[in-house]
């Protein structure tokens, strides 16, 4: 019998709920708190993460290392090795649906495939997989979706915060996922984020069951209506407890996180001319590049350098070993995407903006980089985002000059930092002069 994996000294794991979790905690895996993403931002929370993850690594070795909390053992993903393992066996014996994202998730998506264990499992996920064209390099309504950004985006003409970007890409979102039909349905975007907000807080979340069947009922009227040309319009409707509607919550909730990385690679792109003008030489000239592979490489890279999946989470359905050491059933392991992401000792670009590493090959190396996952519970929807937030960026990029406040100016000249707060970003998007 394998002797246990290194478990944290109490000082340690101290030092890993501080520097490690505790921020994740505090600047909302599920909705973002802007004003604790600025705190985490001046304290420069990723640096301390990679700093604990580095000493964690000197002391016990590749790991992982476990630590524990009440009523749950945790063990920290150290080695590279270690991430792609986790992943490629999704689900057995790591399962996507840990009991910590189990208890966020209920709140607005208690039937997602993200949190179904097999056998049911693969029959959600190959709903998923249909509806949005998982295996297809663009979705069946590429063109569609295309027209769609466009449309929403050529009338900017003005200074924006992220609230006020925002509305625009929420009216995107609802017209791709549920239809033109839900345009201007804000009442549904502001239901969706009350409940991420309660799901923040996991199982010491207040439970608004009231309000989750508003919004799934409301969900479910735009799946029953099927428009035409939308997400859900290809979402098949079996009997049984697949619950198709049931799904359609997480695409709202990941495009969200596409917008926050659209409006991080906005505000690089408005300090870094040279980069700008690779886009819009792109969007000119698009026979060249049908796919807008520099577009789509730099918002690639925007998730690169800030991801928004913090952590990725995997629970082992039986006991597990790692290099000759065991972990038990029911641990739970921790990926935290930026400790990998932004490690320097492993990447010599990990702290600049380099959307060419995602077309020559060096983001396909053995070190994780890890945007969309991997393996079988990587991103069902990885083209329509990309798709999507490509189309935006080359839109954006070719039809207005960006004018980014001076304090993310400054904050993105240089060295680009760990932990960049996207909430409190102004764009001003003036429109060029066409020829």
């Amino acid at each position: 019998m394998p002797t246990l994996l290194p478990t944290a000294s109490a000082p340690d794991s101290g030092r890993i709920l501080r520097d490690v979790l505790g921020p994740v905690v505090a600047q909302g895996a599920i909705l973002r708190r802007p004003a604790l993403g600025a705190l985490a931002e001046r304290l420069r929370v990723d640096d301390r993460a990679l700093r604990c993850v580095r000493r964690l690594r000197r002391t016990y070795g590749d790991g992982p290392v476990l630590f524990r909390i009440p009523g749950r053992t945790l063990a920290l993903v150290l080695a590279a090795d270690d991430v792609h393992r986790l992943l490629a066996q999704t689900p057995d014996p790591f399962a996507a649906a840990t009991d910590e994202k189990v208890d966020a998730l209920k709140h607005f998506q208690p039937h997602a495939v993200l949190v179904t264990d097999p056998p049911l499992r693969a029959a959600r996920r190959e709903l998923n997989e249909q509806a949005l064209d998982s295996h297809s390099p663009v979705h069946r309504h590429g063109h569609r979706f295309v027209e769609v950004v466009r449309e929403e985006l050529s009338d900017l003409h003005a200074t924006l915060g992220w609230n006020e970007f925002r509305e625009v890409w929420s009216r995107i979102v609802r017209r791709i996922v549920l239809g033109d039909g839900a345009r201007d349905d804000v009442q549904l975007t502001a239901h969706l984020d009350r409940l991420r907000a309660d799901a923040n807080w996991a199982q010491f979340g207040p439970s608004h069951d009231e309000q989750r069947s508003r919004f799934l009922a409301s969900l479910s009227q735009y799946v029953d209506k099927a428009e035409p040309g939308s997400l859900v319009g290809g979402l098949d409707r079996p009997r049984g407890t697949l619950d198709p509607a049931g799904q359609v919550p997480h695409w709202l909730f990941a495009f969200d996180a596409a917008g926050i990385a659209l409006w991080r690679l906005l505000a690089v792109l408005g300090t870094h001319p040279s980069a700008l003008r690779t886009i819009v030489s792109e969007a000119r000239h698009p026979e060249a590049s049908p796919l807008l592979a520099e577009a789509g490489a730099a918002l690639q890279e925007s998730l690169r350098l800030w991801p928004t999946t913090l952590v990725v989470l995997r629970q082992s359905s039986a006991d597990t070993e790692w290099r000759g050491r065991s972990a038990p059933a029911g641990t739970e392991f921790v990926i935290v995407s930026s400790v990998f992401h932004r490690d320097d000792d492993a990447l010599d670009f990990a702290n600049r903006f380099e959307p060419s590493a995602w077309l020559d090959g060096r983001t396909d190396g053995a070190w994780p980089i890890i945007p969309f996952s991997e393996g079988p519970a990587e991103c069902p929807g990885r083209n329509v985002v990309l798709l999507t937030a490509s189309a935006a960026v080359s839109h954006i990029a070719d039809r207005y000059d960006l004018d980014v406040d001076p304090t993310t100016r400054a904050k993105l000249g240089g060295e680009l930092p760990r932990t960049f707060n996207h909430a409190w970003v102004r764009i001003g998007f003036w429109p060029r002069a066409t020829n």
